[in-house]
């Protein structure tokens, strides 16, 4: 790795941990600072990430217009002006000072300098933006110490941005001059120094937040849970669509890149590149939008999703992520198996072909050297005047000894010399045999004088496969009128060559054979096919295929089945071929792959399994506790009643009878759950109310109605401060507000009155009527029924004591009372 990589890949990291950072802070706090630096953050992305990438797949920077290579750079500069405004007190906005010009007294001259280098407009943008910056940042740090108190805080995002620019000032400067090394180049380190700042750009925004809002508020634990389940997609989303974007310009170099090394296609990876970027930052505002502007739409309603429900949506989101995962991994790794086994099927393929090739070549060069030396000999022994029967005398001695001393498959010697024939095996041809005739012979003599081996044919003597190799001593020579050249020819039967095809295989797979170019077979694993033509045997199109190919892989279709071929020369006329079926081929690979993936799977079922447990081990517990906090509400509830002599068991019957009116109204089961806890502790306040008050037989005076009046607002005191259920204080507060208005503690009406606390109040009413009282008894159901009737649109909301009615009119025996 080059250290412009190693800058690259690092500015890349703190850009994509700068962002990551701000996206977690914009999803707790989705404030205007934040939103600036996101955009910013999105916009060094976009040429952050192509440009690496870029530089890391093809080992070079890429060859763009200055806009497009500056575009997300010169947007962050803006982005920066923009935030450094805003993002300070209102009191530093008026701050003058000579200090605060310093910037553009010391930037013009660089400016001067850099249009040397660089475009003008390129650099007229990126001096004004950021010299206006570092304006506003000094006004920020000036204000803070010329009016520096004991509440002045310090101006850290101001201080952050301008050390930030003056190190891109450094790095610009820097690389107008030339250096004797990287290492000794200053701005590898402001480059690294730079971006290592920019990371702490939104601690900077959240420091000054803290300052103007007195602090940050805490949610309750659902909300919490909400964020981080939001910033954990949006992570994802981030690093993973970086890898992806990783591959797939390594996959496009690698498809736009010819046989010769040669990447064809530029732009074609950069605009791929690009468009990784754009969708990226498309994705990561759409899901920023959606999920903010659902959570604080849940927050105003307050609508937070319940324990079961949110439970059950983790559970689901962790197994699609955990499958998404471990999906990737598995083809990754299965494409790099893959990949591997075909290199190393092919790898053996050629050095199977190239060894059994050189063995072949081996054999045939010392058959080639063992006729070549006859040759010689009867060519001196014939210009020294011996005889034609010292020359078969000889032919018959080589006969014998090259039989016994190098191969026995060399079958024998023999010479067409001055129109006689001579063979070494003392064979006597039958009359007419006519060796000039023969196709050895002709080839021989067309050699030129030059060693030939002649295409194998069916010996007339032995009825086998032969190679005959053979050399015209007389070329070059004048011979007498009517005399043919004299040639020498050894005779190679194909028995070893045979054992070869028959041994050639890849890891015990496929068969080899040995051709020429006309197709004729020398040896095949499958000796009754000797001796036979490619052409009669499978088509033309197989031997053309071989020709074509000369030396390496192909492919072919043979009896059917796909099947590739492993094709090497010897000595320019024959050619061996491994051919092996695809399937054969690679089926080991595929048993691998097959194997990875079972694996794969049985993991994922694992893993499923045990957090499926761990699910139904959270539900089941939560339910317990969920159990546990009603019967801790309803003790509280019964010890709230024991302080009324008179409302026994008033908190749960009012609690029973508001989760009837929810469930007849439509609501949903959650809700109706709310409503019963509620319900439980809509008169938790009278805790703070005095016994005798409380207790007091007669009528209340107007001082002591006002005492009872505080118990809602003392309730609601009491139970707000609940972070994990904040509705509970709804029931407790309003429980005593009139449809019609004129209720207490807060006088509101109608629909402004939450709907819980308009359910509680009919149920509250309904229990206050149907239980006793010191100064009366149960009231009968008719009077019940007719009050009820009457509070419609006045005291109760007609919607919910319709309900009630209906509940009334269904009671026949008057079973809900008191007992």
């Amino acid at each position: 790795m080059t250290i412009d990589n190693f800058e690259n890949i690092v500015s890349l990291l703190c850009t994509i941990t700068g962002l990551l950072y701000c996206v977690f802070k914009y999803v707790e706090s989705p404030k205007f600072g934040y939103r600036l630096l996101l955009i910013y953050f999105l916009a060094s992305f976009l040429s952050e990430y192509y440009w690496t990438i870029y530089s890391l797949t093809m080992g070079s920077y890429p060859n763009v217009s200055e806009f497009t290579a500056y575009l997300g750079w010169n947007i962050g500069y803006l982005i920066l002006l923009i935030a450094s405004y805003y993002i300070r007190p209102d009191e530093a906005k008026n701050t003058l000072h000579p200090l605060v010009f310093l910037p553009a007294l010391v930037n013009v001259p660089q400016f001067l300098l850099y249009i040397q280098y660089g475009g003008i407009l390129n650099n007229i943008w990126q001096v004004g933006t950021t010299t206006l910056t570092m304006i506003f940042c000094l006004q920020s740090i000036i204000y803070f110490y010329k009016g520096k108190t004991t509440t002045t805080e310090f101006p850290l995002f101001s201080v952050l941005v301008l050390i930030y620019l003056v190190l891109q000032y450094i790095m610009w400067t820097v690389s107008c001059y030339s250096w004797d090394g990287e290492l000794s180049n200053p701005y590898l380190y402001c480059s690294i120094l730079g971006a290592v700042t920019s990371i702490f750009f939104t601690y900077g925004v959240l420091r000054f937040y803290k300052i103007k809002d007195h602090g940050i508020l805490t949610g309750s634990a659902s909300e919490l849970r909400f964020q981080v389940l939001v910033q954990t997609i949006i992570s994802l989303v981030i690093i993973g669509i970086c890898i992806i974007g990783l591959f797939i310009a390594f996959w496009v170099k690698k498809s736009l890149t010819n046989q010769n090394g040669v990447f064809k296609n530029e732009e074609q990876l950069i605009v791929c590149l690009f468009v990784i970027s754009a969708v990226l930052i498309f994705l990561v505002l759409l899901l920023l939008n959606y999920f903010t502007t659902r959570y604080h739409s849940m927050i105003r309603s307050k609508k937070i999703i319940n324990d079961l429900k949110r439970s059950k949506f983790s559970f689901y989101f962790t197994i699609i992520v955990t499958l998404t995962l471990m999906a990737f991994a598995v083809v990754y790794n299965n494409i790099g198996l893959y990949s591997a086994s075909v290199i190393s099927v092919y790898e053996d393929g050629d050095e199977a072909i190239k060894s059994t090739a050189t063995e072949l070549e081996n054999y045939m060069t010392v058959a080639s050297t063992t006729m070549r030396v006859a040759a010689d000999s009867v060519s001196l022994m014939d210009k020294n005047g011996s005889s034609l029967e010292d020359i078969r005398n000889y032919l018959v001695d080589q006969t014998k000894i090259q039989a016994e001393q190098f191969d026995e498959n060399f079958t024998g010697l023999y010479a067409y010399m001055n129109g006689e024939y001579l063979d070494g095996l003392m064979w006597v041809p039958p009359e007419g045999y006519d060796p000039t005739s023969r196709d050895w012979y002709k080839a021989v003599v067309e050699g030129q004088g030059e060693t030939v081996i002649v295409p194998p044919y069916v010996d007339a003597q032995t009825g086998a496969v032969v190679i005959t190799i053979g050399k015209n001593i007389s070329y070059g020579e004048s011979l007498p009128e009517g005399q043919l050249p004299n040639v020498v020819c050894l005779d190679v039967m194909v028995n070893h060559i045979e054992e070869i095809a028959k041994s050639v295989s890849i890891a015990g797979k496929g068969y080899g054979m040995v051709v020429n170019t006309d197709g004729f077979i020398v040896a095949h694993q499958d000796v009754s096919i000797n001796g036979r033509n490619l052409k009669e045997l499978y088509d033309h199109e197989l031997l053309d295929t071989v020709l074509a190919t000369r030396q390496g892989r192909t492919t072919a279709k043979i009896d059917g089945k796909e099947c590739t071929l492993f094709i090497y020369p010897v000595m320019n006329q024959w050619y061996t071929i491994i051919v092996i079926s695809n399937d054969e081929l690679w089926d080991n690979t595929y048993s691998q792959l097959a194997v990875n993936i079972m694996v794969s799977v049985i993991t994922f079922c694992l893993i499923t399994f045990f957090y499926y447990i761990g699910y139904k081990n959270e539900i089941l517990y939560g339910k317990k506790v969920e159990e546990m906090n009603i019967q801790v509400v309803s003790a509280l509830a019964t010890a709230i009643d024991a302080k009324d002599t008179y409302t026994n068991g008033h908190s749960s019957r009012v609690a029973e009878y508001a989760k009837m009116i929810a469930e007849r109204a439509g609501l949903s089961q959650a809700e109706q759950d709310d409503i019963y806890m509620m319900g439980l502790l809509h008169d938790v306040g009278k805790i703070g109310i005095p016994d005798e008050v409380i207790n007091k037989p007669s009528r209340l005076t107007a001082e002591e109605y006002k005492v009872i009046q505080r118990h809602p607002v003392i309730g609601s005191g009491i139970l707000k401060s609940i972070k994990e259920n904040p509705k509970l204080a709804t029931g407790a507060r309003w429980h005593h507000e009139r449809y019609g208005g004129g209720g207490y503690p807060d006088g509101i009406s109608g629909e402004d009155i939450p709907v819980e606390a308009r359910i509680i109040a009919v149920a509250d009413a309904y229990d206050a009527m149907t239980s006793r009282r010191s100064y009366r008894g149960i009231m009968p159901q008719e009077k019940v029924r007719s009050e009820i009737k009457l509070g419609m649109g006045t005291q109760f909301d007609p919607r919910f004591a319709r309900v009630m009615l209906q509940m009334i009119d269904e009671d026949k025996s008057y079973t809900m009372r008191e007992k």
